[in-house]
């Protein structure tokens, strides 16, 4: 059989007939002709000037047209809108010459394997160090001690009020968010969970053109495209926490989702959307050491820490609001959290448990009583004083 290849714009409009079909006023046109865009220079990574001849053509199919100068704005749009770039471009072939006005038949090349979660390579990278990652070890290298850091203090070092960045905070999930930080106060507890959109957005409703209505949680209200969530609900949390510690720098902070998750703040500093996307090819192999895939899109909602999901706390493990060009196994131990503690709750007791101490104290004693029984007692006794302040 003679095999003759088809040209990209053959494909592209292809697409749009059988795929896309007309747009229809009244029923979804603009949000239609803005996806038949997106399919154009996003899905088969055409130039503009090409799209626009397509989309003029597919036009003339419509009972109410566009005008050239809307056509070439939708274009415009969809140029930032969402998914990789080349998602509709695959190596089809056509099988044999075709005439015009005859059905045309593809022959698709066996599509690329999908990434999948190997435990193996796993246990492999992250090698001894999970014998000896753990939360102590991750708050002796970071910038500040986690313990105490509340979720606004943690919010505060990561975004930058004055500059107008604002960052939204969610008690649900499927929702516009329940409240905008530093503008509004913050849930710090739900049933399931508090979670924030880790891009900086303006706090403000803007037209979503892919969903057709308006949101204050996508693309369009973003300010910057500085982080990229790693997060992992099939790893475990040992062997997942030094992979991350040996192979991935920049990250500024590492929090449990209150459940078997554990989710990492990359800094990426993407210049643009489409920026965003192309560092972002550059991490997908990190999926077959247990990453999240459907955790790695650009407008990503990931959990706060200093929060309750129920009765369990999404706790901090890690922060280095800097994030430093360095994996967490290149740096050096800053600190002994847990001779810290310990020397503070010793000194508190010798001032007679002061009301104005106990409180920071005793966070950090619990925040770190798993791993040392001393701290753990501490902290029962240091409660107990506080509980006797209060009723005085």
């Amino acid at each position: 059989m003679i095999k003759e290849k088809v040209s990209i714009s053959d494909r592209a409009r292809e697409y749009l007939a059988r795929k896309m079909g007309p747009a229809i006023s009244g029923s979804g046109g603009h949000t239609h002709t803005l996806r038949c865009a997106r399919a154009l220079v996003r899905g088969f990574e055409l130039g503009e000037s090409d799209a626009l001849s397509l989309l003029e053509e597919w036009n003339q199919g419509n009972a109410e047209r566009w005008t050239q100068g809307e056509l070439i704005h939708k274009i415009k749009s969809a140029m930032h809108g969402p998914g990789p770039d080349g998602y509709l471009l695959r190596n089809w072939e056509r099988s044999s010459p075709v005439k015009y006005g005859e059905r045309r038949e593809f022959v698709p090349q066996k599509p690329r394997p999908k990434l999948v979660y190997e435990p193996e390579r796993l246990k492999k990278i992250a090698g001894d160090l999970a014998e000896t990652v753990d939360l102590p070890w991750l708050a002796n290298r970071s910038e500040i001690d986690p313990a105490g850091v509340s979720a606004t203090d943690f919010l505060s070092r990561l975004y930058n009020a004055q500059a107008g960045e604002r960052v939204l905070v969610f008690s649900e999930y499927k929702s516009q968010g329940q409240a905008v930080w530093p503008t509004e106060s913050i849930p710090t507890a739900g049933r399931d969970g508090i979670w924030f959109l880790a891009q900086p957005v303006d706090g403000k409703s803007r037209p979503n053109p892919r969903l057709g209505k308006m949101s204050r949680r996508s693309e369009e209200s973003v300010l910057a495209w500085r982080w990229m969530v790693l997060e992992s609900d099939e790893a475990p949390v040992r062997l997942w926490l030094a992979a991350l510690a040996r192979t991935v720098p920049r990250i500024a902070a590492i929090t449990t989702s209150g459940g078997r998750s554990v989710h990492a703040l990359v800094r990426v500093d993407a210049k643009t959307k489409r920026d965003w996307d192309e560092q972002k090819k550059r991490i997908l192999g990190l999926v077959l050491v247990g990453a999240d895939p459907g955790a790695l899109s650009a407008v990503r909602l990931t959990r706060l820490p200093a929060c309750w999901r129920g009765e369990k706390e999404q706790k901090l493990l890690y922060f280095a609001p800097s994030a430093p060009a360095l994996t967490i196994a290149e740096m050096f131990a800053r600190r002994d959290v847990l001779s810290f503690w310990r020397r503070e709750c010793v000194r508190v007791a010798g001032m007679g448990f002061p009301r104005g101490e106990l409180p920071r104290v005793l966070a950090g004693c619990r925040h770190y009583g798993r791993f040392d029984a001393w701290l753990m007692s501490a902290a029962d006794e240091l409660e107990s004083n506080l509980a006797g302040v209060s009723s005085a």
